[in-house]
């Protein structure tokens, strides 16, 4: 009896002592979480999957309290221990360390009422695959059998073993099996076979994949408000699923977005009914609400045009199903204003001749005609009648001309996931004044075939943080240029000197670039971002009596520029232009005047850090520069700026503010050490990541 009391004593003790210890605490706030023994994986990563949290900055939680943004105060609350001990075998678990051993301990700073967390960790040895099997696809082809085990199953045993790559195997083949017939298939089990004294792990996947089934009918249900206008014939050659053909759910999935694409309807659903599969035959049924098929919508425009950040007002006009076949015609005009954190508003409404050297805006007016079908095939075909006039520092551009594009619609499957030929016409008058001592008028006109390559394979479109993005753009153009040069040798009107000459070349234009993202973090949320683009531009065939080098003959709005917020971020949009000077008719003029150079070359370098769902920071560095001949590119040429920013992200796009700083200036050859820093900081506000 006096042994059972003991025990009960001592029971009760500990229980009174763990909630003391829980009640102890309840105001201190949680200070610091610190790991130790964790060699595989960092401190953020396993902070990112415990449930303990450790108290926000006295900013965030300041901001919190009178807006959405920030983050509340967290106090210490030692029922999360368990938690967190659980989450983290479980994660260990996961990645392959089935040994792991996992302790914790507390320090309590009883004069500020904070607490640090302790977590001890021995991770013991990692396990390796040694054989993976698959179970239930004996009703698959040799064929599918062999491609499932030799390009679906990317493991192999000198992997360590990996639960989310395990599962990334069974999504890609239910994937597979989705989109060849088998509408049934599912995921069954995984059993885990682990050999302790070898540290090998067996994985057994099993499926039910079903019966293959064709497609036996596809059933048209229209709703909205101009269901008489839109016929079942043209959704039926939209959707563009053959009666007969194999079940592919990526197909169903491409014509729902083609069918959204076309903007006549308000909302879109293919419901596969398998409710009347017979045969192994299934009917398809397209839901499909029409919307209004005449728009009118004022609009404010912002963009990133020329590396700056531009805004404005405009207005278009939008006809759906123009003509029949869901053609959509879009008319529009709009303004803008250039550089705007650079722009005076005082002169706004003045002359021009009184408008400083700050004043820059564009003028658009477009007329565009997209059509989803091209010689019966889903080609996006957009055919664009445009005139624009562009005032810059310096010049004045005026141009109108055409561009037919045909967008074709590429399997998910794919390395290339962008393919776009187009043809261009473009005619286009420049004029450079040089007050009252002289002024270049450059009028070309460019007739050019292009094609628009590229491969995105990233993981999110607003804040991308695994895989990358390819581009290659070679385009072949023909240009017809007169140049006139208007001179002032004296006083009087007979001091001018006026020249013109005319001459015609062909020229190509290669621009390449890639962009890549690496994860710091087990969330994500860390980013390290890389990206490397270029061009080159490249006379190859004078059809004139060469009285103009062929390099004057290329025109200006066909040249490279950099710096600016998608750029080199330490100099304002169109800054960064070659240093040597252009010759035309004998009349020398700086080049950044009058146009870009001929090869281009410019790099970034960013640490994203997102903060939570609307927050995030970046530290940057940006090189490039552009040159007339790729024999003045040098090292010592490249622009280097570094510099910081912040993210706001919303449901539309993210928003940033930039502030880039010259770290090197290959004008003057000085580094940052060298001159007043604040006198070299740029800001540029941006909509999107700037790559």
């Amino acid at each position: 009896m006096l042994k059972q009391r003991f025990i009960l004593l001592i029971f009760s003790t500990c229980i009174l002592s763990s909630i003391s210890l829980a009640q102890s605490y309840y105001d201190y706030k949680l200070s610091s979480i610190n790991f130790s023994g964790n060699n595989t994986f960092s401190s953020s990563e396993l902070q990112s999957i415990i449930e303990s949290k450790v108290s926000p900055m006295w900013f965030w939680v300041f901001l919190h309290s009178f807006t959405p943004l920030g983050d509340a105060e967290v106090y210490f609350d030692s029922s999360n221990i368990s938690v967190d001990l659980i989450a983290l075998k479980e994660f260990y678990r996961a990645n392959g360390y089935f040994l792991t051993k996992i302790s914790y301990h507390i320090q309590a700073d009883t004069s500020n009422k904070t607490v640090n967390l302790f977590y001890d960790i021995k991770e013991n040895q990692p396990f390796y695959y040694k054989k993976i099997s698959l179970h239930g696809l004996n009703n698959l082809s040799e064929y599918d059998q062999s491609r499932m085990q030799s390009e679906l199953i990317k493991l192999d045993s000198t992997q360590r073993y990996s639960e989310s790559e395990i599962q990334q195997n069974i999504n890609t083949i239910r994937k597979y099996l989705s989109n060849n017939g088998y509408v049934a298939a599912q995921y069954d089990s995984t059993v885990i076979a682990i050999d302790t004294l070898n540290y090998r792990v067996n994985v057994s996947i099993t499926f039910n994949i079903g019966n293959k089934f064709t497609i036996s009918d596809i059933i048209i249900k229209k709703t909205g408000t101009a269901i008489n206008q839109i016929t079942n014939q043209l959704i039926y050659q939209i959707v563009g699923i053959k009666k007969g053909s194999v079940f592919d759910q990526s197909a169903i999935d491409r014509s729902e977005l083609r069918l959204l694409k076309t903007e006549l309807f308000t909302s879109v659903y293919i419901n596969t009914l398998i409710k009347d599969t017979t045969g192994n035959k299934i009917p398809l049924e397209v839901n499909a609400t029409i919307g209004s098929l005449n728009g009118l919508s004022p609009e404010i425009k912002a963009d990133n045009e020329f590396n700056s950040f531009n805004t404005g007002l405009g207005i278009s006009y939008i006809r759906k199903n123009f003509l029949g076949d869901a053609r959509k015609l879009t008319l529009s005009t709009s303004f803008r204003f250039i550089d705007v954190l650079n722009f005076n508003f005082k002169n706004l409404f003045k002359a021009g001749v009184k408008n400083d050297s700050t004043f820059q805006g564009v003028l658009d007016f477009n007329l565009r005609m997209e059509q989803p079908y091209f010689w019966g095939k889903p080609i996006l075909t957009t055919t664009e009648i445009y005139y624009r006039s562009q005032t810059f520092i310096g010049q004045m551009i005026k141009s109108y001309g055409g561009a037919q594009k045909f967008d074709f619609e590429m399997p998910f499957y794919t390395f290339v996931t962008l393919l776009r030929p187009n043809i261009t016409y473009d005619v286009s008058k420049q004029q450079v004044d040089y007050g009252d001592t002289s002024n270049i008028s450059i009028t070309s006109l460019t007739p050019g075939i292009g094609l628009e390559l590229g491969s995105s394979k990233t993981n999110d479109l607003q804040f991308p943080s695994t895989g990358y993005m390819l581009f290659l753009t070679p385009e072949i153009f023909q240009s017809k240029t007169t140049i006139s040069v208007v001179k002032n040798i004296g006083t009087l009107q007979t001091g001018l000197i006026d020249s013109s000459i005319e001459g015609s070349t062909y020229f190509y234009r290669i621009q390449l670039g890639g962009t890549n993202y690496i994860p710091l973090n087990y969330s994500k949320t860390l980013v390290f971002a890389s990206k490397i683009r270029g061009g080159y531009i490249q006379s190859f065939y004078r059809s004139d009596n060469n009285l103009i080098p062929a390099n004057e003959l290329i025109p200006p709005n066909k040249t490279f520029y950099a710096g600016g917020s998608n750029s080199v971020r330490g100099w304002r949009a169109r800054e960064l232009v070659p240093r040597d000077t252009v010759q035309y008719i004998g009349f020398t003029t700086e080049s950044n005047y009058i146009r870009g150079g001929t090869v281009w070359i410019e790099g970034s370098f960013e640490l994203r850090n997102k903060f939570n769902e609307y927050l995030g920071a970046v530290l940057f560095a940006d090189y490039g520069n552009t040159w007339n001949s790729w024999k003045d590119v040098v090292w010592k040429d490249f622009a280097v700026s570094i510099g910081w920013g912040f993210r706001l992200y919303t449901p539309i796009a993210p928003f940033r503010l930039d502030f880039g700083t010259k770290f090197y200036n290959p004008f003057n050859e000085k580094t940052i050490f060298e001159v007043n820093f604040l006198k070299n900081v740029e800001i540029h506000f941006g909509i999107g990541e700037a790559f």
